[in-house]
């Protein structure tokens, strides 16, 4: 009887979710080496360690003011020895990246980008995320397609599970039978692929539901943190003096003094009076959880206290926090480095097949049998 329900439960969860879980997946698969795919297309984001001194901000900023014909730079990415300074301008006309060689200053590129331009990678997020709909519409039926997705993950191992790991049983999980009949085949395409690929599955849709689902997240985030609310991201303000900033090349000295082994460090600049320089360090190549994030007084560089998971300083971070700023690190496979997102990506093409070959297992059972006929009578 509970096997009967958990098999129903699988069937009609799967199919009231298959189609939405196809697009996911396989957008999620090619999304899932966009870094790799966008450096082999962009050489320009490379440079050459000549060993001299590295510019400081402030004149790699001049330089892309310049290039780019503004004066008020959004914010400024300064990477390891071999990676090119990066200089973003943000308005309403569009969005302009310089990138400078961090020794030379020579601008490597400048790369232009209006409203309404395409992105192959956005595009393939949107759909993602949201179906390429509207995202109060694409938002909640994707979350809760993966969320049907994830119960059926977890109906179909229990209804898979043999009562005892007889030889057999191992043969028909893990390996395809022969000879190969058209009808087993489909089976198990279904039924093995699904069993190899299930806990980077349930990986993928946990994580997803994290991103998708307050009630999911804050659920879980208490969960952790001992019944401790996780707080909402907040920026801290500063007081408009009406002075001058103070200048980047300071703060960036400070900082890379303080953290002279990481790879990369991300600096929002202010606009307003009231706004804050936002610095992110990150500490290893690739991460995204391995980072600081600290807000800095305008005027005369005091830290300021921001709020929410991913505020602050990744070691002085709670567990419950730690976790949520995982989070993208193992949704995308990335927290195990290029193999961890093979794996990911390899797990979302399974994950868009299952669907199809349980739709096409189901039709062929509710298919009608043809009925004998009868023998000619002499």
């Amino acid at each position: 009887m509970t096997k009967r329900f958990f098999r129903l439960l699988h069937l009609w969860l799967g199919l009231l979710s298959g189609l939405i879980v196809v697009i996911v997946c396989l957008t999620g698969s090619l999304y899932a080496f966009k870094d790799e795919l966008t450096a082999a297309r962009e050489p320009w984001r490379d440079v050459t360690d000549t060993g001299a001194a590295l510019l400081r901000p402030s004149a790699l900023c001049a330089v892309a003011d310049r290039a780019a014909g503004d004066s008020l730079p959004s914010s400024v990415t300064l990477g390891g020895r071999t990676e090119a300074a990066q200089v973003d301008y943000f308005s309403a006309r569009g969005a302009t990246t310089v990138f400078v060689n961090p020794y030379t200053g020579d601008v490597l590129k400048v790369v232009r980008r209006q409203p309404g331009d395409f992105d192959f990678f956005d595009f393939i997020l949107q759909g993602h995320r949201r179906l390429w709909l509207p995202r109060h519409i694409g938002s909640p039926l994707v979350s809760y397609a993966v969320l049907a997705f994830f119960i059926t993950l977890l109906t179909g191992l229990v209804v898979s599970w043999p009562r005892k790991w007889t030889r057999r049983a191992v043969k028909s999980h893990f390996a395809f039978h022969r000879p190969l009949r058209a009808a087993r085949f489909r089976f198990d395409l279904h039924n093995v692929l699904g069993f190899y690929a299930v806990i980077p599955l349930i990986a993928l849709c946990f994580t997803g539901l994290m991103f998708g689902l307050s009630w999911f997240s804050g659920g879980v985030y208490r969960l952790v943190s001992g019944g401790e609310p996780m707080a909402s991201y907040r920026l801290p303000l500063a007081e408009d003096t009406g002075r001058e900033f103070a200048s980047l090349d300071a703060l960036h000295a400070r900082l890379s003094s303080e953290a002279p082994r990481a790879v990369q460090f991300y600096y929002a600049l202010p606009r307003t009076g009231t706004d804050v320089y936002r610095a992110s360090i990150v500490h290893e190549k690739g991460s995204y959880y391995k980072q600081d994030n600290r807000f800095f007084d305008p005027y005369d560089l005091q830290e300021l206290q921001g709020a929410g998971p991913w505020a602050g300083k990744y070691t002085e971070a709670s567990p419950a926090d730690k976790m949520m700023r995982m989070n993208l690190d193992i949704h995308e496979g990335r927290i195990l480095g290029f193999w961890g997102k093979a794996l990911m990506c390899a797990a979302s093409l399974i994950g868009a097949s299952l669907p199809v070959t349980g739709f096409v297992i189901w039709r062929r059972r509710k298919r009608p049998k043809p009925t004998p006929q009868p023998l000619p009578t002499s």
